[in-house]
């Protein structure tokens, strides 16, 4: 395996941004590989039998390079929610299978993708099941509301949720059990907007009338799937009252600008490691568990995959024989249609293809490019069967 790896580990919200693809153009220029891109991460996974290293280093130069089995273990780790901000959460399984899926979709994997993020799918529902790894809050969203609950008194505030996709649906889903004063939800599409709210017992907001619910709500919630900034320091300047915003998509909603004025507190994904910091010690007992799962789990994907390994192996002497003998077989045919002795010409034939493959063996051998133990017991058990 061939992993491109950008995360919040070692990259900045702002540097993530930037490393983000477009994912039909992405699929549009690269072949055998699966694309992951959540709110802290964006990796490329690609087949090493069909890609060169080399060419696509430059393409990739912003992005950490891992390879073989430690790219392998690291989506597994991935699945099962060790790599996660939050550890245990459950939401990156899913992302990754709607990944692998699109991946798919685009007619973009190969078998040896296939196999390999099919494990990590399973891996991580073992994970899931067999241990505690993501009992309790786990999700970016759940995390947010822990964060703010950490810094505000939530209870009979107005909270507006701008952004009713996934991630600000996720969001409301932990807000209705805060006992909140009052939910509002504002998205471009108002439909989407209306269908959350009514969830939520909360109402929607037109996005035209964005600023009127800004004055109105205590605490504002960014989740939306928009390329570019929705709010900035022009935007809030004149809104009055102490607010709380905590800004959760990717790309980013809130333009940094915001931190100058001094009515508005604004936390971003970055300061949900103080989080995921506290829900590790909470989690780390699980940890081993979790890990000889994943030990268990690659264990089988190796023997999956050498077996892989050996039928693009058969398939490709097949074809090598198969080139010999089309060659070989074209000049025997040439030669009957020209007159000469068929019997003669079938004998030749035989002798000149045996021949060809004892000389490609004799001088792999004698190069020392084959272990000389493995080929005498092979001989021993060819001689075998023909006895």
């Amino acid at each position: 395996m061939i992993l491109f790896k950008a995360d919040y580990k070692k990259y900045s919200v702002s540097q993530l941004e930037m490393l983000r693809f477009k994912e039909e153009d992405f699929y549009r220029r690269y072949d055998h590989c699966v694309l992951l891109q959540t709110c802290n991460r964006v990796e490329v996974y690609f087949d090493p039998n069909f890609v060169n290293l080399e060419n696509l280093k430059m393409d990739f130069k912003d992005f950490e390079l891992i390879k073989g089995k430690d790219a392998i273990i690291h989506l597994l780790r991935l699945a099962s929610g060790l790599e996660s901000m939050i550890i245990g959460e459950d939401q990156i399984l899913g992302q990754i299978k709607k990944s692998y899926y699109t991946a798919k979709k685009y007619g973009k994997t190969t078998k040896y993708l296939d196999t390999v993020f099919l494990k990590s799918i399973h891996t991580g529902q073992r994970a899931r099941s067999e241990t505690k790894i993501n009992k309790g809050r786990v999700s970016i969203a759940s995390a947010a509301i822990e964060l703010l609950e950490k810094n505000v008194e939530l209870k009979n505030k107005n909270i507006l949720v701008v952004g009713a996709g996934e991630i600000g649906t996720l969001v409301g889903k932990v807000l209705i059990e805060k006992n909140i004063k009052a939910i509002f939800v504002a998205n471009r599409t108002y439909e989407r907007a209306e269908r959350l709210a009514k969830k939520l017992g909360g109402m929607a907001v037109h996005f035209d009338k964005l600023k009127e619910a800004l004055n109105f709500c205590d605490v504002i919630i960014c989740a939306t799937a928009s390329p570019h900034k929705i709010l900035d320091k022009d935007t809030l300047k004149d809104v009055k009252g102490e607010k709380i915003i905590v800004d959760i998509a990717n790309p980013r909603d809130v333009d940094d600008n915001v931190r100058e004025l001094p009515n508005v507190k604004l936390y971003t994904i970055d300061d949900l490691r103080l989080v995921s910091k506290e829900n590790l010690e909470k989690r780390k007992k699980e940890i081993p568990i979790v890990e000889k799962i994943i030990e268990e789990e690659f264990s089988i994907l190796q023997r999956k995959l050498e077996k892989l390994n050996f039928e693009h192996l058969i398939k490709d002497y097949r074809n090598y024989i198969e080139n010999i003998r089309n060659r070989e077989l074209k000049k025997a045919l040439k030669m009957i249609r020209s007159g000469k002795d068929p019997e003669k010409i079938i004998v030749k034939f035989s002798e000149v293809f045996a021949n060809r493959l004892l000389h490609d063996f004799i001088e792999a051998v004698y190069s020392n490019k084959v272990d000389k133990e493995v080929i005498k017991d092979m001989i021993t058990l060819l001689k075998s069967k023909i006895q």
